[in-house]
C-alpha cells in the first residue's frame, strides 16, 4: 500500500509533467478535474508469446489515477514520470 507522502509525491511529479505541458490533468470521459490514486503500483508483465504465460522478468510499473467523479482508470508509467520506488539497486 502507497503512504500518503508516496502518494503526495507521485501527484506533485503529475501536477509538474501536465503543467509544463500546459494541459491540466482533466478526465477524458467526463471533463472533471478530481482524482485519486490507485493505493498500490499495477505491475504489466511482458509477454514473449500469446499463447502462454510466464511470471517474473521484464514489467511495466504503472499507478492509477482514477476520477472520482465519472470511475475512469488511467495508468501512468512510473519511470516516465520519475516515480519508480527505490528497489535497493541504487538507480531509481
Amino acid at each position: 500500500m502507497l503512504d500518503e507522502k508516496q502518494k503526495q509525491e507521485i501527484i506533485g511529479k503529475l501536477n509538474q509533467r501536465f503543467t509544463r505541458n500546459g494541459n491540466p490533468l482533466k478526465c477524458p470521459m467526463c471533463g472533471d478535474h478530481q482524482f485519486t490514486l490507485t493505493d498500490a503500483y499495477l505491475n504489466h508483465t511482458l509477454q514473449n508469446d500469446l499463447t502462454s504465460f510466464s511470471l517474473g522478468g521484464q514489467s511495466i510499473p504503472t499507478i492509477g489515477i482514477v476520477c472520482t467523479n465519472c470511475g475512469f482508470l488511467s495508468q501512468h508509467v512510473l519511470g516516465i514520470i520519475g516515480s519508480l520506488p527505490n528497489q535497493g539497486g541504487g538507480n531509481e
